[in-house]
């Protein structure tokens, strides 16, 4: 039955959410943009002139000799390698997946990013940034976790990180070191494949993305405090089913433990995504991503609809893999962002969105759902990019090749840092 519904949610092109052509809305700063990013840690500073932007956008230059290629105007730099140590400390984990940035009290910030490693060899490792823009510090905040993928920050100063299997949980952790009040673990936000999550921080409700062919999107409402063991225990998980008119009606799920029926078999009903993977809030906007049909869909909280902002399944090419190495050093100008996977937004209110595959890059994407690419990794064959964070002013951009040009799990991964030439 649910195999049914999403092939029949998939295919109704006159009737159903996916029908719904790419929403066009202007883009821009305002006065609740600013407060709202904020709490969602987009502290960007909105007259930054180093501010990594659409407007930096320009052709490819060769490859560094990391493999990474940007636009003329910018610079990258390797900070850390997967199974080699920084400042002496912490060694840096294998198969660094989801980040994030938090700002520190010295006016410096923190990059935190997942291991996706498994059997409990996963977790989360952080690199602790002056601010100059100096590594000072790294640490874990998290182990003995398994296949930690994406995550999301919180507006109380936590780190949700997500485990990426059928029976996948979410930690809570701190962002400061030894801190003895973290991490817990967040069962009632699910047992199931999860991969990011963003927060609303008006309301304080949690969205999630599902990793699976028939995944879900989620949200986690409660009316407790913010944080609070009360607004766990006391909250509840939903999913949602889309409408013909994309509006959304919530479910409860009644296990969310998944501790007889997986909660897709619980809830038949609910309306399926072709693998749910990035997310990530922009003024009273949910962005995510389904990674198997190339698409970037946006939830509107005011609204409660759900629609397209990037379709790019009309626009694959897959079937002759010349094409693919043909278009591999080109600026890819009207080419389609493919197989998007981990997202963020920057302060301009541009989604910035990772290829998982294809031809490696990251795109900014514009109000009118066009795809261009600001990076792309060259020699990265079996690899994906993971992880974009933009420094707290926006002026610096973190991601990582999961597993680099080796295509190893534990020590393949490279973590970069670009920014604009001074």
């Amino acid at each position: 039955m649910v195999k049914r519904s999403r092939r029949e949610f998939l295919r109704d092109a006159s009737l159903g959410c996916l029908s719904l052509s790419v929403a066009p809305y202007l883009i821009g700063v305002n006065s609740e943009v600013a407060s709202e990013t904020i709490g969602n840690f987009n502290k960007h500073s909105f007259l930054n002139p180093n501010l990594i932007g659409w407007n930096d956008i320009g052709p490819l230059q060769d490859p560094n000799e990391f493999g990474v290629m940007i636009p003329a105007g910018m610079q990258c730099r390797l900070i850390a390698q997967s199974g080699k140590k920084l400042s002496n400390s912490y060694t840096w984990h294998g198969s660094p997946d989801g980040a994030s940035v938090f700002p520190t009290d010295n006016s410096g910030w923190v990059y935190v990013s997942n291991s996706e490693l498994g059997d409990n060899d996963g977790g989360v490792g952080v690199i602790k940034f002056n601010k100059n823009g100096d590594i000072e510090d790294s640490y874990s905040i998290l182990e003995n976790s398994s296949r930690n993928c994406s995550g999301g920050v919180t507006p109380w100063n936590t780190w949700l990180s997500c485990e990426e299997h059928s029976k996948g949980i979410v930690w809570e952790t701190s962002p400061i070191k030894n801190d003895t009040n973290y991490p817990k673990k967040r069962e009632m936000l699910g047992a199931f494949r999860h991969e990011g999550a963003a927060i609303d921080p008006k309301s304080n409700f949690i969205y999630m993305t599902h990793d699976d062919m028939d995944g879900y999107f989620y949200r986690f409402i409660s009316n407790e405090i913010a944080g609070s063991e009360e607004y766990y225990s006391k909250g509840q998980l939903q999913v949602a089913r889309v409408n013909n008119d994309g509006s959304v009606g919530w479910i409860k799920v009644p296990d969310p433990l998944a501790k007889e029926k997986s909660i897709i078999e619980q809830l038949p009903e609910a309306t399926s995504f072709k693998r749910g993977e990035g997310i990530a809030y922009f003024d009273r906007k949910i962005f995510f991503t389904t990674t198997h049909d190339h698409r970037v869909w946006v939830y509107e909280i005011d609204t409660n609809k759900i629609s397209l902002f990037y379709d790019g399944f009309e626009n694959t090419n897959n079937i002759n893999p010349l094409n693919f190495f043909k278009r591999w050093r080109k600026d890819n100008n009207g080419y389609a962002l493919k197989s998007p996977d981990q997202m963020t937004v920057n302060a301009d209110g541009y989604p910035l969105v990772a290829e998982d595959g294809d031809n490696m890059e990251l795109c900014f994407i514009d109000k009118n759902g066009f795809a261009k690419p600001l990076v792309r990794l060259d020699g990265h064959w079996l690899s994906e990019i993971t992880g974009p964070a933009f420094s707290p002013d926006g002026s610096r951009l973190y991601f990582s090749s999961q597993r680099g040009r080796t295509g190893s799990r534990r020590i393949g991964g490279m973590t970069f840092e670009i920014k604009k030439t001074i």
